[in-house]
């Protein structure tokens, strides 16, 4: 059995290589990539979640590479993260209600904004299994996925995945490239310093007697600073210091002291002196041990100098050009070649060496460099280069390729001939490596497939309109769910699908799409047979291509709300008598305003207790129904009548004044002896302010002093 501490320790070093592997990859607080919103905006399309995020877990945050839908927000605390509980395990974690799970119901992401209900994420797993964040969706009602969903939802993870580990490829190539470049530059200088020194027919020449400090200069070592050797005498290793600019000092020292200690053979150093006139020249400075002392120290120096200044300037720039075209071609991953016909020789530059993996300056032969390629593609390239022999044609090919070291690439090989009196003479060309580029068109074709599976197969409708509702495109479910075949909906617009009525909420819709770029709500569309269908969709605008479109996906959600109409209806009606209930009254209390007007007339039926009493609850609940039906036999159509309590009634007069209120009130009173019992009422007309508990209140008084003035 394991020890519990040990799994402890195990997994927060598992979690520190976790965000190690995080941070090398360079991608939090980046901006925005079209690869990673496109997969947010297809998971939400798919799932018809109006939230999708790519979302990275850091130490103690999780950040949103891509968010559709959560609009100024990039980031929240890592300890109410969902995402945080994605990471744990390989597989989906769906969650269809926060609100019932003990592990999310407190959070504040749950009790307040965005107001998570349904939650759903997959891992975004690298290659070594480690989990960066996940890909997610987010609803603000409870629901769940479609299995098809899910899979969906971890295949765009998976993908997500795959452009973080390419990500991870470019930034290892490019730290390797400028290590190498850094490398060959430092070799570069130093030849070309060396080339100098061998190269200086007329150097200044210096003698340093270490011990002693006392040199020995020669006339073009002070004719170099603009002096004689009369300015400068007696000459010192003290007043050679005080012409160098203070800053390049201390580094030639330094390279002095290693050779002095043995270090170097040379000293060999690049120092900035001052001229008589007070300007900067630049010198090359090299020298050596001649001589040392019994003991074996250092006892004389000598070496030379030699102005360089504007050959450092050239030298800078040339360095800098050849610098620039060496690291373009290195990140571009391009190398050059040339094969001279005339002595079957090839030469590859180092670029090239390094696509293939062999060491630098390999010169392989023409069947050698033809082998990299599969065995099927040797022959057709083999044809291709003896034909550009024969007619001076070139060529330009993608191909598949493997290194010296077994990893398969594709690589981008183009060449031309060159002729010399006439004949062909050399083969030259260039070497691409295409593998990240081949790999991202692959994945997008094959993500291009899946979407046209899951857009033909999808129940729900997919489509695609112009910015004045056109369809330009629509799924073959969603079509026959209408009653269409797709090529009837194919240039219709949707408004032409929706009944005249609702033609207005097209054009409202159409506008708040061309000013937000997005939106979401109900669409109200008939059936060839004339049946209303409800649709639940969020659209976004796609402006990638010109003209704009829209894309859309929605959910028939006509038994949903037809379900949620009946059961608000019930809940909202007394069982027994059919009259309205408490809840409605509470439902008009929300949707009133502040200045509309009503009333309300209180009604208690008489001694109701004796007739249950007397002739049992049967008979009571008879009169409690007819009593319903007797007081709406009075009221306006627009009136409503509930039962509050046992024998309680309560008449809700919509935009009535006094003179109706009294009007109404007299009618019933007139009628009495039409009612199935007596009763007593009390009324009372708002008045500026009052809510619907006020005004009742008031009308249920004056029943009481109503009664009582009868007793």
């Amino acid at each position: 059995m394991s020890n519990p501490i040990d799994r402890s320790s195990e997994a927060e070093a598992r979690e520190q290589l976790r965000l190690s592997r995080l941070h090398d990859l360079r991608v939090l607080d980046t901006g925005t990539e079209p690869l990673f919103d496109a997969l947010t905006q297809a998971a939400a399309l798919v799932t018809g979640a109006p939230i999708a995020l790519v979302s990275l877990i850091d130490d103690d945050r999780q950040w949103f590479k891509s968010n559709v839908g959560l609009d100024g927000v990039d980031q929240t605390p890592r300890d109410i993260a969902f995402c945080a509980h994605t990471i744990r395990g390989d597989e989906l974690l769906e969650i269809p209600d926060a609100t019932r799970d003990a592990r999310f119901a407190d959070n504040p992401l749950v009790r307040g904004a965005p107001d998570i209900r349904f939650y759903a994420g997959a891992p975004i797993v690298m290659s070594d299994g480690l989990r960066m964040g996940s890909l997610c969706v987010i609803d603000r009602v409870p629901r769940t996925l479609t299995p098809l969903q899910g899979a969906v939802l971890k295949h765009l993870a998976a993908a997500a995945a795959e452009a973080l580990e390419q990500r991870r490829l470019v930034l290892e190539h490019t730290a390797s490239a400028q290590r190498q470049l850094e490398s060959e530059r430092l070799r570069a200088a130093d030849q070309a310093r060396l080339e100098n020194i061998i190269g200086a027919i007329r150097a200044a020449t210096w003698e340093w007697d270490v011990q002693s400090g006392a040199m020995v200069c020669n006339e073009r070592w002070a004719t170099t600073v603009g002096y004689s050797l009369d300015d400068l005498a007696p000459m010192t290793i003290v007043r050679w210091q005080h012409l160098v600019h203070p800053v390049d000092w201390p580094r030639s020292m330094e390279l002095i002291e290693q050779h002095l200690a043995g270090a170097t053979p040379f000293v060999d150093t690049h120092m900035r002196m001052r001229h008589r006139n007070g300007s900067w020249i630049w010198v090359a400075c090299r020298g050596s041990i001649v001589s040392r002392e019994e003991d074996g120290s250092p006892k004389t120096v000598y070496g030379t100098y030699v102005d360089i200044t504007s050959r450092k300037e050239v030298e800078r720039r040339l360095q800098a050009s050849e610098a620039a075209l060496e690291r373009t071609g290195r990140l571009a991953s391009v190398g050059g070649w040339e094969f001279d016909l005339a002595n079957g020789e090839i030469h590859w530059s180092d670029e090239t060496c390094r696509i293939h993996e062999v060491p630098i300056g390999y010169r392989p032969t023409l069947d050698e460099g033809i082998d990299f390629y599969p065995p099927d593609v040797r022959e057709p390239l083999r044809a291709v280069v003896e034909k550009a022999v024969s007619d001076g044609s070139g060529w330009d090919l993608e191909l598949p390729f493997e290194t010296a070291k077994g990893r398969a690439l594709w690589v981008r090989t183009f060449g031309t001939v060159e002729f010399d009196e006439g004949k062909p003479r050399w083969l030259i060309g260039a070497l691409q490596d295409v593998t990240m580029r081949r790999r991202a068109v692959e994945a997008l074709e094959k993500s291009e497939r899946r979407f046209r599976k899951l857009f033909e197969g999808s129940l729900g409708l997919i489509c695609m309109h112009d910015m004045k509702g056109m369809l330009l495109a629509v799924n073959p479910a969603a079509a026959a769910s209408l009653g269409y075949a797709v090529q009837d909906m194919m240039g219709q617009s949707l408004a032409d699908f929706m009944r005249v009525t609702d033609v207005w909420i097209m054009d409202a819709y159409l506008e708040r799409i061309a000013a937000n770029g997005v939106d979401s709500g109900i669409l109200r569309l008939l059936t060839r047979d004339g049946e209303l269908r409800i649709w639940e969709y969020r659209n976004v605008v796609d402006d990638e291509d010109a003209p704009p479109h829209v894309l859309g996906y929605a959910q028939d959600v006509t038994d949903r709300e037809r379900t949620q109409r009946e059961l608000h209806e019930r809940s909202v009606r007394d069982p027994l008598t059919g009259c309205r209930n408490r809840a409605y009254l509470a439902d008009l209390a929300d949707r009133w305003k502040p200045d509309d007007a009503f009333a309300c007339i209180a009604v208690d039926l008489d001694r109701f207790k004796q007739v249950n009493d007397t002739f049992g609850h049967h008979r009571g609940d008879e009169v409690l129904v007819q009593m319903g039906h007797f007081l709406g036999r009075f009221l306006r159509p627009e009136d409503v009548v509930v039962r509050v309590g046992g024998d309680e009634f309560l008449a809700v007069l919509m935009g009535a004044d006094e003179a109706v209120t009294r009007n109404v009130s007299r009618r019933l009173l007139e009628n009495k002896d039409a009612a199935p019992i007596g009763f007593t009422l009390g009324s009372a007309v708002r008045r500026p302010k009052q809510t619907l508990d006020q005004v009742w209140a008031e009308a249920d008084r004056k029943l009481y002093e109503s009664r009582g003035r009868r007793m």
